[in-house]
């Protein structure tokens, strides 16, 4: 699952709190794991549920500036006490052998409440830590989606009988919410998306903590006041777009979804369109 040649982004955790989150911003990367340089080990990940639960927590409590002034004072190494303002968040330092299986590494994410896992090395001279590559939970389901050979399972069962999915007490909002509010969602639901609705609950679109990014790269993270409607607008014209599925959809078709259009996450809808789960 590695590829022969690939950008692999790690942050030393001497790194300010400040220039690493815009490192995230600058390249589009919705994680990057830091790397002790002391003590030649890999120290964790930082991510975009960071930015966001820092976002709700300088908000909430400080100025823009107050908060730029606070967060170009902290180094990556002293994260971990940063974190422990947000509901004891500890830092993701999830990580997985390059040889381990995929069975094994999907088994540790999903013992989680984790995406992304590094995995880490050892050098066999020094024994220090060597991060190889970032391995996701999207890049994990386009490896099934391309290379299952045994497509008649997948077509045998639906969303509904595997229980796949997250129903129930769902978090939506319409185009008129503020990005803040959403925001606030993420953190108080630990959820990286919300379904966006019409007035009559039919989706028409979502908000994901990937626009986070979009917003910091277009400078408007003074201004979180906006409406949803607005931050869905900077999307560029590539974006992939808000895909839907059923309960009755085979695993094999939102599989193929996946490997088609390159979503991370499909909306579960019922028959009138109106969202059931994700």
């Amino acid at each position: 699952m590695i590829p022969v040649s690939f950008r692999l982004i790690v942050l030393d955790t001497k790194l300010l709190v400040t220039k690493a989150l815009s490192t995230l911003v600058q390249n589009g990367v919705e994680s990057a794991p830091m790397y002790d340089g002391e003590q030649a080990c890999y120290a964790g990940m930082l991510t975009t549920t960071d930015l966001v639960n820092l976002i709700q927590y300088y908000y909430s409590n400080f100025s823009y500036s107050e908060a730029i002034d606070d967060l170009g004072q902290v180094q990556l190494e002293n994260y971990k006490d940063l974190l422990m303002r947000f509901k004891s968040r500890q830092t993701n330092t999830l990580c997985a052998n390059p040889l381990d299986t995929l069975y094994e590494i999907s088994r540790r994410l999903l013992a989680t409440d984790y995406s992304t896992l590094a995995l880490v090395d050892e050098d066999s001279e020094t024994g220090n830590d060597v991060i190889v590559s970032v391995l996701s939970i999207y890049r994990i389901l386009n490896f099934m989606a391309v290379n299952v050979d045994d497509k008649k399972k997948l077509k045998q069962h639906s969303l509904y009988d595997l229980e796949i999915g997250t129903y129930g007490d769902l978090v939506t909002a319409t185009m008129d919410v503020s990005v803040i509010d959403i925001i606030r969602m993420f953190v108080d639901n630990n959820i990286s998306v919300v379904p966006i609705l019409d007035d009559n609950g039919v989706v028409l679109n979502v908000f994901a903590e990937s626009d986070i990014i979009l917003l910091a790269r277009e400078g408007l993270l003074d201004e979180l006041n906006i409406p949803v409607s607005e931050a869905l607008a900077l999307r560029p014209d590539d974006y992939p777009g808000v895909h839907t599925c059923t309960q009755n959809d085979t695993l094999f078709s939102v599989l193929d979804t996946i490997r088609k259009t390159q979503v991370q996450r499909l909306i579960v809808v019922d028959e009138n369109t109106r969202p059931v789960g994700v």
